[in-house]
This record gives structure tokens, C-alpha cells and sequence, in this order.
């Protein structure tokens, strides 16, 4: 199973490629722009567009600006916000349960599948896709997930799902993942993702070791 571990080294130390996962679940989870966070960080949005895709990681005092922003701006959000927050997401987003029922669906999501956020909701995983999804949901149990032994998920799927008019749909989707305990004290599955073409889907696959990349927590 691919897993990729985190050093036992300082917080600042992370991993090449652990940064876009970070920065980027900070966003979604405050709903900050690109140009918002540049500017807490005072540096360009253009950095920080290079360092969410990957392309470099921030420097080492770059590095330690970022943690420090991290640890005093501690998420302390109530699920229902979280859940309303995903729900609003022009993009693709879930919240989903160790039950693989989708609790939240985003306005994004609706609008790929053609249905009623009221129609997926309380759907299972499994009954809205075939392929990749339901598969991935599987590897998340298996990886512990919902048991925080995972900190971060990011992954290339093909969504396959059946239309509004019955035609068997599906798209390419970059998709980032993490856990998060709800106030009923049950780690709930942060799904969001973005489409990509075919051309991007498949270089991802090959600098994956597999459909998805996972870091351990410590």
C-alpha cells in the first residue's frame, strides 16, 4: 500500500511535496485566497501558486513563517461550519463518514453528477461512483484514516457516476484529502478535488506510487 511516513524530525521539516497538501488544506478549511495567504506570509501569489503545485518548496525560513502561522491559528471550527463551508464549494467536496455515507455534498459536486445535493446526500460512496472513489474509500479504512494514523491524503481519480440521464459519466480529478474529528467525536473524510485532463491525470499517476500518496502521522 503506498504510504509515505513522516520523519520524526522537527514540524518545519516536512517532506518534499508536503507543503502543497498543508497550505492548501489550510485555505480550505478558512476559506483564504491564494492572494489573501501571500499576503499574511508577504510574499507573492505567485509563490504561493508555485509552492501549492509542487513546484518548489518554500525556504527554510519560509518554512518556519508558515508553521508558525500554523500552530497560532489553530482550527477550532464546529463540524456544522465545515460541513456548510464544503456544501458552498463551487468546487469538488465532500464530507463523508467511516460509514462511506456522504454527509455533505458541495454545489460542485451537484452540479457533476446533475443531481440535488439533497439527492447525494446520505447516499453511500459506493452508490453514487464506481471505480476509483469507492476503491480509494476502501484504502482509507484499510490506512487507518479514520483513526488519524493518516494525516493527508492526495490522489488522481477517474470519478465514474451514472448521469441524469442515464449515461455513465466521468472526469479526471486531482484530489486532496485529511481527516477531521467532528464535535461527535467521529473523524469524518474531507474530500476535495479539482478536475484535470487526461494529459495532467496521467503524469500524476506516474509520480504516484499508485492512485493516491499518503503521509502517516506521527
Amino acid at each position: 500500500m503506498p504510504r509515505r511516513p513522516r520523519k520524526d524530525t522537527p514540524d518545519n521539516e516536512l517532506l518534499h511535496g508536503q507543503w502543497r497538501a498543508r497550505l492548501r488544506r489550510y485555505r480550505f478549511t478558512r476559506n483564504i485566497k491564494q492572494a489573501a495567504l501571500a499576503a499574511d506570509l508577504g510574499v507573492t501569489q505567485a509563490m504561493v501558486s508555485r509552492w501549492e503545485s509542487g513546484v518548489v518548496d518554500p525556504s527554510p525560513g519560509m518554512q518556519q513563517r508558515i508553521m508558525d502561522l500554523l500552530r497560532t491559528d489553530t482550527v477550532g471550527a464546529p463540524l456544522i461550519d465545515w460541513r456548510t463551508h464544503a456544501g458552498e464549494q463551487p468546487g469538488l467536496a465532500a464530507v463523508i463518514n467511516r460509514s462511506g455515507l456522504i454527509e455533505t455534498a458541495s454545489q460542485g459536486l451537484a452540479r457533476l453528477l446533475g443531481r440535488g445535493r439533497s439527492e447525494i446526500e446520505g447516499e453511500h460512496v459506493q452508490d453514487v461512483f464506481t471505480g476509483d472513489l469507492p476503491r480509494l474509500f476502501g484504502l482509507l479504512l484499510s490506512a487507518g484514516f479514520f483513526d488519524e494514523a493518516v494525516e493527508s491524503v492526495e490522489s488522481a481519480d477517474r470519478y465514474c457516476f451514472v448521469d441524469r440521464n442515464g449515461q455513465v459519466a466521468g472526469c479526471c480529478v486531482q484530489g486532496l484529502h485529511w481527516p477531521h474529528r467532528g464535535e461527535d467525536g467521529e473523524i469524518r473524510w474531507m474530500l476535495s478535488g479539482a478536475r484535470i485532463d487526461e494529459a495532467d491525470f496521467e503524469e500524476l499517476r506516474r509520480a504516484m506510487p499508485g492512485q493516491f500518496d499518503l503521509v502517516t502521522a506521527r
